[in-house]
């Protein structure tokens, strides 16, 4: 009995590490899919300048040392972004890792196979930004806690925790979001066990002391560049279940929208199934506390202090809401197996339907993330030498001409003015301060309403438009033969 038992727990080991490695080539499949279909957006351009500069931008710094080190290899788009999907799949491996030590394997597949569809975490697998690192960081650090909350004797594993926290934290400072529900549970755990609390008393401590440069920074830099996001309501909430699972950017088609108001209660129904059970082990404490702590605490931050309800910062969470709702869906099989085929079903039409409108759509947030890519590639393809070009964004740096520009025009930035707001005589003091004009000139400028623009510019110069779909225009500007 004990050799037969033996045996069909070997086929299982085996059937385990079969159906995890189609999940990770699924995976290499999905975020190398149009890796490059679209450019790169302003986040990421930034991104390569944060690592040319490896300065503390906000308390981050770790992403951009490994991304300065991979520029060296390549620059263009697609390898750029390969440091992203590293991270992706090696948040797939540890996801399973997770769900395997705390339940069992079949949670460990189903959460790792629900993280690698996610359409959300392919976009930022398929991005120059530190989101895939920081889950990976995360979910390690996570993972190093699990092992010393069930080994307490090793006491290697708090430090382990402490420097995967740390290192998670210098890659994005709202990491230590997972500080929180870590300390509940090292409390709880050992609450009757103090002499247990040493190791992570000096672990914690040295989190402190090495995360002070990253406080200060954080504080030096507090409400920079605020996007100003909406402060969440309960509806917000929910709707981030639909959007860390199957419907990110761009956001789903009006036909879908009752669909996925029914798909996420029935999320909310697995949770509950997982969540709610007459006996709770402490793995499910654990799992339901770093799931639901870090969101808690950023939609309580952002009633009192700013709002910064934003998809991507919510992120952190996604392996620990996954496996949640992996153990939802084994509880409702086991239960009521026609049904749960029918939530299986709703699930992957929905994440597939995702999925299409992620890698057909050029959308990114909330703009073209693609515009400077082709923008740039239009004055390539045309300039000519003494060509000038002046930039006009938000953003002061021409950060896409760095990027994309292979020329020797002399390039200029000029803030960009509300031509909406902006009377005749605002914008003919805006054009006159302009360069002088030696043969011609590259004028990019991304407002809202360029109508009113090349009116003016038509009156004054000989004006061609390049444009492209719903691109912004780029102005072409020569002088008139009178001037």
């Amino acid at each position: 009995m004990l050799k037969l038992t033996q045996k069909f727990s070997q086929i299982y080991r085996v059937k385990s590490r079969f159906f995890i490695s189609l999940i990770l080539l699924l995976a290499v499949g999905l975020y190398l899919y149009k890796i490059d279909y679209r450019g790169l957006w302003i986040d990421e351009l930034i991104s390569l300048k944060d690592a040319e500069k490896l300065s503390f931008n906000r308390g981050r710094l770790l992403y951009y040392i490994l991304l300065r080190g991979w520029s060296w290899f390549g620059t263009n788009d697609s390898w750029l972004r390969s440091l992203a999907v590293i991270f992706a799949i090696g948040s797939v491996w540890l996801t399973y890792k997770l769900g395997c030590y705390l339940f069992n394997k079949s949670t460990g597949l189903i959460a790792a196979l629900m993280l690698t569809i996610s359409p959300l975490f392919i976009n930022h697998a398929q991005e120059v930004r530190y989101y895939t690192m920081s889950v990976f960081l995360g979910l390690a650090g996570t993972l190093a806690l699990a092992y010393a909350l069930k080994n307490p004797n090793k006491f290697s594993f708090p430090f382990w925790w402490a420097g995967m926290r740390w290192l998670a934290i210098i890659t994005t400072p709202l990491n230590g979001a997972l500080l929180f529900p870590d300390l509940l549970l090292i409390g709880l755990n050992f609450r009757q066990k103090r002499a247990k609390l040493f190791p992570f008393t000096i672990a914690f401590l040295i989190i402190v002391i090495f995360c002070i440069p990253v406080a200060i920074s954080v504080v030096n830099s507090s409400g920079a560049h605020k996007l100003n996001p909406p402060i969440p309501n309960l509806a917000d909430v929910l709707r981030q279940l639909r959007i860390l699972t199957a419907f990110s950017y761009p956001p789903p088609p009006p036909y879908m929208t009752r669909f996925l108001q029914i798909y996420i209660f029935i999320l909310l129904g697995l949770l509950g199934i997982a969540v709610f059970q007459k006996k709770r082990s402490e793995e499910l404490i654990w799992i339901t506390t770093w799931a639901l702590f870090p969101v808690g605490i950023i939609f309580v931050f952002s009633h009192i202090f700013y709002s910064i309800w934003i998809t991507r910062y919510l992120i952190l969470v996604l392996p620990y809401l996954l496996i949640l709702l992996s153990i939802g869906f084994i509880k409702s099989w086991q239960q009521w197996r026609g049904i749960t085929i029918g939530i299986g079903i709703m699930y992957f039409i929905a994440v597939i339907t995702g999925l299409t409108t992620y890698y057909s759509s050029t959308k990114r947030y909330m703009g073209s993330s693609d515009q400077y890519r082709h923008i740039v590639e239009i004055i390539n393809n045309n300039d000519q030498p003494d060509d000038t070009i002046v930039w006009s964004y938000i953003h002061k740096a021409p950060l896409p001409l760095d990027h994309y520009y292979d020329g020797s025009a002399t390039i200029y930035s000029r803030k960009l003015i509300s031509v909406n707001n902006a009377n005749r005589v605002d914008l003919e003091n805006w054009l006159l301060s302009l360069p002088p004009i030696k043969s011609r000139l590259w004028l990019v400028y991304l407002g809202k309403d360029n109508q009113h623009l090349r009116e003016i510019l038509e009156e004054n110069f000989r004006v061609k438009t390049y444009q492209k779909s719903d691109y912004p225009p780029v102005f072409l500007v020569e002088k008139l033969s009178n001037n």
